[in-house]
């Protein structure tokens, strides 16, 4: 890399400005809370809108846009606090209900079963119908779920049910067509279209602060070029958790640029190959073995002095709530030696990676030489368009060591488990509605047992989230979650 240029002087006075790296060129509009696969869509949407409550970095729950929770039995009571969009439009208990009935409507929401809690057997087919679960009552929204759920309260602090203003969007199509009325730190000032985003601090928020960014800047990554040679370069101020850079990388460069302010999470990022439901149907376990034997080779010779990175054999890593038990590791172990001798021909695996696809590609290509490789852009078991269904996936995602409804929802809606539609909803309705934990874990251990022994999932390498930030700018981002929230970098 070239030597430093020297800070540009972005942070004049009180308008403060950090600039971040962004992998996407999407417009702002085509995010959406109801919508999210992928980690960067989480983080774009976490700084613009806000939940009802809030996990902090600690993993305990705090209020959000509701600053007062009542529970007693299945109901939920939450006062709705003085909140204005930045134009200082009140944001109501009115907005909060919308926002609900919007993600049943939509029916995107991959965390959780809101709709089986709330409004058992209905179908909601605009904002305007009816479910008895979501009531408003003045500034309290208040949700009744049918039965009584440890989840319902947890569930509210992921973005997907983020509290979104009914006049930020489109009456018929309910669509988002205004992000410069959010809920969120902040708001969309300019977007060119092309990634280059302009989020400005909403003053009204309860996240505001003197010592935060006034102004965020989204500067997307060009081609063939890093995240930490734009730091380099002073074209950016802050890499975030989900940058396409390798933990390793991040690390190394920190440990030679004391300019710069690091960040590094638990080990809960997984690279893992994901069989779909193509490639459930027409491979046996066996030769899903042998496919995933085959991967793993690549990955733990890949990654084998990557700083930070692990093999992982296991989903949920061993101190996690919901980890396998010493007897099931030890079957699992003795299990996947079962492999087939032979791969069948026509076997297509997608690779979801947004950079140097090389060198996943030219390493996997020699010890699969007759199997098709192609990048994919979302998780195939996601993708809503039409697109050719590989027969599994080789991506990542996060995992956590304690028990996180949102992440268990979404592996479980995403496929990871390898259940069909309706066994996911089955099985989570029991899940969320099972009061006793320890029922709960051994639910965890079993759905998780069954995945790995069946070689529907085969865990690869396991690596912490990265962020690095330049000084005076510090990190108070939390260790346990890859989330980036911009409010939580600090100028100093």
């Amino acid at each position: 890399m070239t030597s430093l240029k020297k800070h540009n002087g972005q942070n004049n006075g009180s308008e403060l400005k950090l600039r971040v790296t962004f992998p996407s060129t999407r417009a702002a509009l085509t995010y959406d809370p109801v919508h999210i696969h992928l980690d960067y869509e989480y983080i774009f949407l976490e700084n613009i809108y806000s939940p009802l409550v809030e996990f902090d970095t600690h993993g305990v729950l705090r209020p959000g846009v509701a600053e007062k929770v009542e529970q007693e039995g299945n109901r939920l009571v939450l006062t709705i606090r003085d909140l204005k969009t930045e134009n200082g439009t009140p944001i109501t208990a009115s907005d909060a209900a919308f926002s609900l009935k919007r993600l049943l409507v939509l029916t995107g929401n991959t965390h959780g079963n809101f709709r089986d809690l709330v409004c058992p057997g209905a179908t909601l087919k605009s904002v305007e119908d009816n479910c008895s679960g979501i009531q408003v009552q003045g500034d309290k929204l208040i949700l009744t779920a049918v039965h009584k759920s440890p989840f319902l309260l947890p569930m509210l602090a992921a973005i997907d049910f983020a509290v979104i203003p009914r006049a930020s969007v489109d009456p018929k199509t309910l669509k988002i067509i205004n992000m410069k009325e959010t809920s969120g730190p902040y708001y969309v000032a300019s977007d060119d279209g092309k990634g280059h985003i302009v989020l400005k601090l909403n003053p009204n928020h309860y996240h505001a602060a003197r010592d935060i960014a006034h102004q965020i800047d989204f500067v997307p990554i060009p081609k063939n070029e890093s995240s930490l040679q734009m730091l380099v370069d002073n074209k950016v101020d802050h890499v975030t958790t989900i940058d396409p850079s390798r933990s390793d990388a991040v690390l190394e460069f920190a440990k030679t640029h004391p300019e710069f302010n690091y960040h590094t999470t638990e080990k809960i990022r997984l690279l893992f190959l994901k069989f779909t439901d193509r490639g459930l149907n027409h491979l046996t376990a066996d030769e899903r073995r042998l496919i995933g034997e085959k991967v793993r080779e690549v990955f733990h010779s890949l990654y084998k002095r990557v700083a930070g990175a692990e093999p992982r054999d296991v989903f949920i890593p061993g101190s996690g709530d919901g980890a396998l038990d010493t007897a099931q590791v030890a079957k699992l172990s003795k299990i996947n030696q079962q492999i087939a001798k032979t791969i069948p021909d026509g076997i297509s695996i997608g690779l979801l990676k947004f950079s140097n696809i090389g060198e996943w590609l030219m390493p996997l290509k020699k010890v699969l030489p007759t199997v098709n490789f192609f990048q994919v852009t979302d998780v195939p078991t996601l993708e809503r368009h039409d697109t050719q269904m590989p027969d599994a996936y080789i991506g990542g995602t996060d995992t956590g060591f304690m028990e996180d409804i949102g992440l268990i929802s979404y592996a479980l809606n995403s496929g990871t488990f390898g259940l069909t539609k309706p066994e996911r909803q089955k099985w989570l309705a029991k899940y969320m509605t099972t009061d006793s934990k320890p029922e709960r874990m051994k639910m965890l251990r079993d759905i998780q047992f069954k995945a790995l022994t069946s070689a529907a999932m085969v865990p690869l390498i396991a690596s912490p989230y990265t962020a690095i930030t330049r000084k005076p700018w510090t990190m108070q981002l939390s260790n346990l979650y890859a989330d980036d929230q911009l409010w939580l970098i600090k100028h100093q």
